[in-house]
């Protein structure tokens, strides 16, 4: 029964596969356009907040500062989400650049054995955070010209996050069994090496993101012409498989400010498949479990968006 399922999925997929190689030959244009699009996220908001941010943060984690701010962030780390204080790093540096800067992080320390495979997985659960800029100058300042809805949006976005971790942690069980790694110290090597080491680690993850996006895209524009969805579930299905396209659809949508301010809110908090793609990469190597991750962006998009809609009765 296994074997035919998976029979079948191939099947599917094949059938998928050529259906959009045909669509790329029939409607160029549209591929151009998604690609162009694809291309102008990565080059104004991606590469710009994420590159830099995953250098200096690569060499910060050698030079131990993990450690330092580990002892800030114990306690919590602790007794609110049952992790070692070298996770409070990947809590503190997702919040402030955004993912899938948490899953790179994630996954560099279970490779250098600071986590087990399992911690990160954990970790993962409430990890998942949108740059605040984003939030705050695209969101709020350009997309729904409103300060207080970006506001909104950010403050719910992560205050669903948080007691996703706190819930995923304390009652949800998790599939596999924890292993025991031991904790190896870092060997400093030369700062030019290093520098050299986390440049082409960087490019790596960003070249891995800009083709994600841009498949997600094309996907989208392929789904978009098959199905021929209103406005609304269009927008909502774009957001699903590419975020940043779903919510700049929702913020131009015809529909109550109240509405677009929930809908952002758990599209940003799902993240969007592609964003899932881009965390599945880099985890990979890692061997951190994805299903957890999944089933955490779920229930993250639900109380963010239950949050959103509270602040928005009170504050507008």
């Amino acid at each position: 029964m296994i074997f035919m399922n998976k029979k079948k999925i191939q099947v599917v997929m094949i059938l998928l596969l050529l259906s959009i190689l045909v669509y790329l030959i029939l409607a160029p244009s549209n591929v151009i356009e998604s690609v162009n699009f694809s291309i102008s996220i990565w080059k104004d908001n991606l590469f710009p907040t994420l590159f830099p941010f995953f250098v200096v943060s690569n060499l910060l984690m050698q030079y131990g500062f993990i450690d330092i701010i580990g002892k800030f962030l114990e306690y919590p780390m602790n007794h609110l989400f049952h992790l070692p204080k070298d996770s409070g790093f990947v809590l503190a540096a997702s919040l402030f650049s955004g993912f899938p800067s948490g899953s790179k992080y994630t996954s560099d320390l279970v490779k250098n054995k600071k986590l087990t495979p399992e911690e990160g997985a954990r970790l993962l659960t409430f990890t998942h955070y949108s740059n605040p800029l984003f939030i705050i100058g695209m969101i709020g300042n350009i997309l729904l010209n409103n300060k207080m809805f970006a506001y909104i949006i950010l403050i719910a976005h992560i205050s669903g996050g948080l007691i996703t971790g706190y819930l995923y942690n304390h009652f949800f069980p998790f599939v596999g069994e924890e292993k025991e790694y031991k904790k190896e110290k870092t060997v400093l090597k030369p700062f030019g090496e290093l520098l050299q080491t986390c440049i082409f680690s960087s490019l790596n993850t960003m070249f891995l993101l800009l083709g994600i996006v841009t498949i997600f895209l094309i996907l989208n524009s392929f789904l978009q012409s098959m199905l021929n969805l209103p406005s609304l579930p269009q927008a909502i299905l774009a957001g699903i498989l590419e975020m940043t396209q779903g919510v700049k659809l929702i913020s131009a949508l015809e529909i109550s400010e109240l509405l677009k301010v929930i809908i952002i809110t758990m599209i940003l908090s799902f993240g969007g498949f592609s964003v899932h793609m881009q965390v599945l990469g880099i985890i990979s190597d890692a061997k951190i479990k994805y299903k957890p991750f999944l089933l955490a962006r779920v229930l993250h998009a639900i109380l963010s968006g239950g949050f959103a809609f509270i602040l928005y009765q009170i504050l507008c």
